[in-house]
C-alpha cells in the first residue's frame, strides 16, 4: 500500500512539473515581467507543496495576472541567482481554495490545477498573506488577462472605404473611442480596474512612447532628462499593499532595475533628488516617500544590486552604476581641459551634459586624484591641467 501511494505521490509529481515554466531574471533578481503583465502581490518564506507532498523550502512568491512565480530564497554562491524557480500559468489553474493552519502549520492556498483528476499545488504562507492571494488570484482567474495576451490585435482585410486620409481620420477615431471605453469600463470599480489592469498598462505605454517621440522630435539630445520625464518606465510599481513586510526589499530591486538602464545616458550617475523625481513621475499615482527612496538606497549593498548608493564628503547623495569609476571621469575631464586650455563648472556641465551639481563633485573628485588643479581669480574659479602629475 505504501509503495502504491508513493507511485502515485511521484506519478502526480511528474505531472504537475510538466506545467511549470522557467522564469527569467531582472538584473536585480526580480521577475522580469512581459508586456502587459501587471503584478497583484507578493509573499515571502512560502513553502511548495505537490499535493501533500513538500517540494520547495522558504522562497519568494509573486502573482501576475499571468502567472504564479516562485523564487527560492536561497542563492547559488556563484551566479547568486535562486537555486530553483518555476512559474505557474493560469491558464492551467481550475481554481483556489483555502485551507486552515493548525496549531505548528502555516495557512494555506490550494491551487486546483486543469490537468488529472484530482492535481493541486498547495502554497504555505508563513508570513499572513495567504487570504491577500486568495481574494487576488481568483480576481486574476475571472479576468483571464492571459487570453487577451494570446489574441492579439485583430487582424482586418483591407477595403478601400479605409483607405486615404479619411481612412486613418476614421482608424485614430475609433482607437480614441475604445480606449476611453476602457478608461471607463475600468474605472468603474476597483475589480474591473484590476481585470483590465493590462489593458491600462498596454494603453499608458502606447501613450508614454508617444510623449517621449515628441519630446525627442521637439528637443533632440539637448535636454535627455526631459525626454526621461516622459517615459513611465514601470507599469507594475511595488507597493507597501503588494509587498508587504519586504517593501522596502522589493522597492529597492525595482529601483535598481529602474534606474539601470539609464544611468548610461547620465553618466553613470545620478543625484538622489533628481532620482526620486524620474522614479516617482514613472510610478505614474503610486508614488513613494522620500524616506522610502531613502531606506531602498540604503539595501542596495546587502542586496547586492547592480548599482550603488554612494554619499560625498559635501553630503551629496547620488545613485552610481557599479562600474563607474572616478577615476575613468578624470581622465575624461582632464581630456577636455587638454583641448579647451582650462575650464569652468558651467561649461564643463554644458560640454558633458551633466547637471551642475554633480559637475562640481566630479570636479572635486578630479582634483583630489591629482588629475586637475584651480584656480581662484577675479574672473572665478577655473580648472587646469595639473602639469606637475600630468606633464
Amino acid at each position: 500500500l505504501r509503495l502504491g501511494l508513493g507511485l502515485r505521490a511521484k506519478m502526480a509529481a511528474a505531472g504537475i512539473q510538466d506545467l511549470l515554466q522557467p522564469v527569467e531574471l531582472t538584473s536585480s533578481l526580480r521577475p522580469k515581467l512581459s508586456e502587459g503583465e501587471v503584478e497583484f502581490c507578493f509573499g515571502n518564506h512560502v513553502r511548495v507543496y505537490y499535493r501533500d507532498s513538500l517540494q520547495h523550502e522558504n522562497g519568494s512568491c509573486y502573482l501576475t495576472g499571468y502567472r504564479i512565480i516562485w523564487l527560492s530564497n536561497k542563492r547559488n554562491r556563484n551566479t547568486k541567482t535562486p537555486i530553483s524557480m518555476f512559474a505557474l500559468p493560469l491558464s492551467k489553474v481550475k481554481s483556489c481554495s483555502c485551507k486552515a493552519g493548525m496549531l505548528i502549520s502555516s495557512p494555506k492556498l490550494v491551487v486546483h490545477l486543469t490537468s488529472g483528476s484530482n492535481n493541486y499545488i498547495k502554497l504555505s504562507f508563513r508570513d499572513g498573506n495567504r487570504n491577500k492571494f486568495h481574494d487576488n488570484m481568483n480576481m486574476a482567474l475571472r479576468g483571464r488577462a492571459w487570453l487577451a495576451k494570446k489574441s492579439g490585435p485583430e487582424k482586418k482585410d483591407f477595403s478601400t472605404t479605409g483607405a486615404g486620409i479619411r481612412g486613418l481620420m476614421e482608424r485614430e477615431k475609433k482607437k480614441k473611442t475604445s480606449a476611453q471605453r476602457d478608461v471607463d469600463e475600468a474605472f468603474q470599480d476597483l475589480n474591473a480596474l484590476m481585470a483590465k489592469a493590462g489593458e491600462m498598462v498596454s494603453l499608458a505605454k502606447r501613450c508614454a512612447d508617444g510623449m517621449a517621440a515628441r519630446e525627442e522630435t521637439k528637443k533632440g539630445d539637448k535636454d535627455r532628462f526631459m525626454v526621461m520625464l516622459a517615459d513611465m518606465g514601470i507599469p507594475s510599481p511595488v507597493t507597501r499593499e503588494s509587498a508587504g513586510t519586504k517593501y522596502h526589499e522589493q522597492l529597492a530591486m525595482q529601483l535598481a532595475d529602474f534606474m539601470q538602464g539609464r544611468l548610461g545616458s547620465l553618466g553613470g550617475m545620478i543625484t538622489l533628488p533628481d532620482a526620486y523625481c524620474l522614479f516617482n513621475r514613472a510610478r505614474g499615482t503610486e508614488m513613494v516617500s522620500p524616506d522610502d527612496i531613502l531606506n531602498a538606497c540604503m539595501l542596495f549593498e546587502s542586496l547586492e544590486l547592480p548599482i550603488v548608493f554612494r554619499k560625498f564628503p559635501s553630503n551629496v547623495l547620488v545613485i552610481q552604476a557599479k562600474d563607474h569609476s572616478d577615476r575613468k571621469m578624470a581622465e575624461r575631464i582632464t581630456g577636455y581641459i587638454g583641448k579647451k586650455g582650462s575650464v569652468s563648472g558651467i561649461e564643463l556641465s554644458q560640454a558633458f551634459g551633466l547637471s551642475l551639481v554633480l559637475t562640481k563633485q566630479h570636479l572635486l573628485q578630479a582634483e583630489k586624484l591629482l588629475y586637475i588643479c584651480r584656480d581662484q581669480s577675479t574672473d572665478g574659479l577655473r580648472f587646469y591641467k595639473n602639469l606637475f602629475i600630468n606633464s
